[in-house]
């Protein structure tokens, strides 16, 4: 059994991987010029490892996923601090009660107390949970995170208000009800040493897999009539597809939002760098969304003396050669996506998982467990189950 993965990213890497576990034999090819998706890292002329499309760290509480991924690299213990620059001050990302006693001098101290006693079952809220209470004072606590970086930081990222956008956007900014360092309460934390790039090299290395970069899927195969049209001669049994969907469709049912980022890069002495590796900047007065000082990823030497700053800068996408960075999530861009998924279901052969196909976010390790999910559904479909 033959299958094309179209992209290389963590769905599409991962599938390919378990699919050639199975016994398929795997083209794997991706329109960019290398492996990763949007994370892949690489070395700058310093020498100094970041990461292409902005930072990303691994976590998970998914044993298979990990079990998945730790034979690929070797791993090293990581834990970020992330920052937010509200009014001059850097204050813990996400919120805490140390930044409502901050943001509210007078109130803080009280709303963080009336905010336990409401939900005492609970880790954290939202700012919408807070602006929905008929309590006074957790109104106002809402309002001044409402105010100072919801509406801005949004507006920013995605042009939209927060109340535009679909609720599990804002659900991913949550208020924690009790004061902790940021670091993330998953038992699996930890950054390849060598950098993300390596680790998939390592992924797509067997026997069965084929990659080919620089190379469209839809140079390959396009659908048409409810049914996968080739382009060539090259035949396979099984697409698994992780682009955007609008496009793998001719865009028949309108084009899907997706956001852009361009990065604005620096290098600045060490002691003038960030106070964490990554700050958002919801105040409108900074045109990034958030910088990232690389000197404290893993596979950087701790006494680098000039550090690699790079600021990212959201906007829509202008022309096709614009990368789509994220989806853009409204109950009306839902609906639309609905349709693209009903035309899915239709086309016999064809399977779609990842971030852009599936039109929904993803952290890394839920894309890595949505590529083994789709593996296992092509093998039980179209490879004749499981032995």
């Amino acid at each position: 059994m033959r299958a094309l993965v179209v992209g290389a990213g963590c769905c599409g890497a991962s599938a390919a991987r378990r699919l050639a576990e199975y016994g398929w034999e795997v083209t794997v090819v991706d329109r960019r010029a290398h492996i990763g998706g949007n994370a892949y890292d690489r070395r700058d002329s310093r020498g100094i490892l970041y990461h292409v499309y902005g930072p990303h760290v691994f976590f998970t509480d998914r044993e298979r996923v990990w079990n998945f991924l730790s034979p690929f690299a070797d791993w090293e213990p990581f834990r970020c601090s992330l920052k937010v620059r509200i009014e001059g001050e850097f204050l813990p990302m996400p919120f805490q009660p140390e930044t409502l006693r901050r943001l509210l001098p007078e109130e803080g101290a009280r709303a963080v107390e009336a905010m336990n006693r409401r939900w005492s079952e609970r880790e954290w809220v939202t700012v919408l949970d807070l602006l929905a209470c008929d309590d006074p004072l957790l109104q106002l606590a809402g309002r001044r995170l409402y105010d100072c970086d919801c509406v801005p930081y949004n507006q920013k990222q995605w042009g939209l208000r927060p109340e535009e956008l679909s609720p599990e956007v804002s659900a991913r900014a949550p208020v924690y009800l009790r004061d902790r360092l940021y670091f993330r309460p998953e038992r699996f934390q930890f950054m390849p040493k060598q950098g993300f790039a390596p680790l998939f090299q390592a992924i797509l290395n067997h026997p069965l897999i084929r990659v080919q970069t620089g190379l469209d899927g839809l140079e390959l195969m396009t659908v048409s009539g409810g049914e996968i049209v080739w382009r060539g001669e090259a035949r396979w049994d099984a697409v698994l597809y992780t682009g955007e969907v609008d496009r793998l469709f001719g865009f028949c049912a309108g084009r899907l939002p997706y956001r852009r980022l361009q990065f604005d890069q620096w290098y600045c002495p060490a002691q003038e760098g960030l106070p964490g590796l990554a700050v958002y900047y919801p105040e409108p007065e900074y045109p990034w969304t958030r910088c990232t000082d690389y000197r404290y990823l893993p596979g950087n030497r701790a006494d680098l003396e000039q550090t690699l700053v790079i600021g990212e800068r959201a906007g829509p996408l202008e022309g096709p050669e614009d990368e789509p960075c994220y989806v853009v999530l409204t109950e009306q861009s839902k609906r639309q996506y609905q349709k693209y998924q009903k035309m899915l279901h239709r086309v016999p052969h064809l399977y779609a998982a990842g971030r852009l196909a599936e039109f929904r976010y993803y952290n890394m390790d839920q894309a890595v467990e949505r590529g083994l999910e789709a593996a296992d559904i092509i093998q039980r479909q179209e490879g004749g189950g499981f032995s």
